[in-house]
């Protein structure tokens, strides 16, 4: 058998269908803060029970959770759905990187055949508004493509296509409670490892030094990014760094207030430890949170990693440091 031509020989668009395994993929990419877990393979897709070529046609990238999540929305009706190599990224990261881009919509409409793509003399698609920061539009009118865009948030697709197609160019992203609650879970869960790994290295600390101190951290540590997730639009500050200094202020207030007898009561040392290691760990997840959130800039985050990154490690290197002294002295 001859090798097929890429030029020649056109893909076929497929049936999006998902089984029980893919909710136990979406959980996961879930649970792991929507960081890339799995990929679905990029080409042009319908969900309907055939392929029509007057659907309306929604770009998306190939993160597996967006696609499903598309997916279980859209069920039932009829529209394609064209698939981007963005790398597993989602829409808004993939955008970002430069991914999610006009060459790439072209580049995955040209593995098809004209006439699988429209019977009209252009071809109008439907771009999610996150991913706008990426997409040069005016690329794909030259191209000969008609821009609608789309909504911020998959729930409104039924709606959106059920009424008169029109841009949603003045929606705005809202990073409410609902919103926030949702990235609570996974960024709990993925923050957690790293206080499970400061808790293991304190007992380490006091195996060697004889500190009794290394569980202790473990009540206000865990309650940092809930509190943070919740608080986050009236924390003061512009920056999420400078929201984590905030949170930190109000804790340690709060704890002075509630415990103060017990503190009092506590060495100078291990005093110091608990302002220091607090504060750093405020900032360390408010810097985590950047990746997790759907508000953060990435010029700012950019700017924010390198002025209080390694003011968290000075931190953490000094709270640690005190312990130790403490445990000598003691």
């Amino acid at each position: 058998m001859g090798c097929c031509c890429s030029d020649t020989c056109k893909a076929n668009p497929q049936k999006l269908e998902f089984g029980l395994i893919d909710w136990l993929k979406a959980l996961i990419s879930w649970i792991r803060s929507y960081r890339k877990t799995y990929e679905v393979e990029p080409g042009l897709y319908y969900t309907g029970d055939k392929y029509e070529i007057r659907a309306p046609m929604l770009v998306t990238c190939n993160y597996h959770m967006t696609v499903f999540l598309l997916w279980r929305v859209l069920k039932g009706r009829e529209v394609r759905i064209l698939v981007l190599n963005t790398h597993g990224i989602n829409v808004w990261c993939s955008s970002g990187k430069g991914r999610f881009s006009a060459q790439e919509i072209i580049k995955q409409l040209a593995r098809y055949d004209q006439q699988d793509l429209t019977n009209g003399p252009s071809l109008e698609i439907i771009l999610p508004k996150l991913s706008l920061s990426g997409v040069k539009l005016s690329e794909l009118r030259k191209a000969n493509i008609k821009l609608v865009i789309g909504p911020i948030y998959a729930q409104n697709l039924p709606e959106f296509l059920d009424g008169d197609v029109s841009d949603c160019d003045e929606e705005h992203y809202k990073f409410n409670l609902r919103n926030r609650v949702f990235t609570l879970l996974p960024s709990f869960i993925q923050f957690s490892k790293y206080i499970l790994s400061a808790v293991a290295l304190l007992f380490i600390i006091n195996l060697i030094f004889k500190t009794s101190f290394w569980w202790q951290i473990l009540p206000v540590s865990l309650s940092i990014p809930i509190l943070y997730i919740i608080l986050f639009p009236i924390l003061p500050g512009r920056y999420f760094s400078i929201k984590g200094v905030s949170l930190f202020l109000m804790q340690i207030l709060i704890l002075f207030l509630l415990i103060r007898s017990s503190y009092l009561e506590m060495p100078g040392f291990i005093i110091a430890f608990h302002l220091i290691f607090y504060l750093a760990t405020n900032i360390f997840f408010s810097l985590y949170y950047t990746g997790n959130s759907g508000v953060s800039n990435y010029t700012m985050v950019k700017k924010e990693i390198i002025a209080f990154l390694p003011v968290t490690f000075i931190l953490y290197s000094g709270a640690f440091i005190l312990l130790i002294i403490y445990g000598v002295m003691g």
